[in-house]
Order: structure tokens, then C-alpha cells, then sequence
């Protein structure tokens, strides 16, 4: 997690996982802790998810935690050379499940 802005309380989320790691639904489950702490533990009021457009791993992660499109920035990253879109997710506690999951949805396992 990010800064922690206590007086917002808000807090910017971001996931980093080696390449080996990645496609076993890691990524998912650290959002889904994350919220956890940032919602149960910390109290804020709102998370947001900052990436690349293209970073489909990480926008399916922060979906399956609830988080929904907010906007997007065009070309306001320099990523492998060339400027890239970003995107911004948000998730709100008063939207946030608590970390149940309903049938159907990802495969965040818990």
C-alpha cells in the first residue's frame, strides 16, 4: 500500500509480482488483503489502483476486489519507450464486500 492520506483517508494500492509468480492468482489475493487492511484495519474511506492501460493482470485483480474505472490518462506514462495510457480504479468502503466472494466471481481464494 501506498501513502496512507489520513486526512482523506485514502490510499493508493500497487502490486508488483516477480514473473514466475504471476497468472496463479497471486495478485488478486494481495489486492484482496490489501483491501482488507486498508478498509477492517486502517479505516479509510477509499483505495485507488493506478496502471498502465495495458496491464490487464492488474485491472482483472483490482475488478475482482470491486473496484471499478474511474478514467483514463492518455499518454501520461513513459513505459518501454513510448508513452503509454494509465488507468485509475477506485473502491469505496461503504461498495466494499468485506471480502466475501459471490459465486461467479474471480477465483481470489481465501
Amino acid at each position: 500500500m501506498g501513502a496512507i492520506d489520513l486526512h482523506n483517508r485514502s490510499a493508493h494500492l500497487g502490486v508488483s509480482l516477480r514473473p514466475a509468480f504471476r497468472g496463479r492468482g497471486l495478485g488478486a489475493e494481495v489486492v484482496a488483503a490489501l483491501c482488507e487492511y486498508g478498509f477492517a484495519v486502517r479505516g479509510l474511506h477509499r483505495l485507488q489502483v493506478d496502471t498502465l492501460a495495458g496491464n490487464t493482470a492488474m485491472i482483472r485483480a483490482a475488478e475482482r476486489a470491486g473496484f471499478v474505472p474511474e478514467g483514463r490518462l492518455r499518454q501520461a506514462a513513459w513505459a518501454g519507450g513510448d508513452f503509454a495510457d494509465a488507468v485509475i480504479l477506485g473502491l469505496l468502503a461503504a461498495d466494499w464486500d468485506g471480502g466475501r466472494r459471490h459465486p461467479g466471481e474471480g477465483e481470489v481464494r481465501r
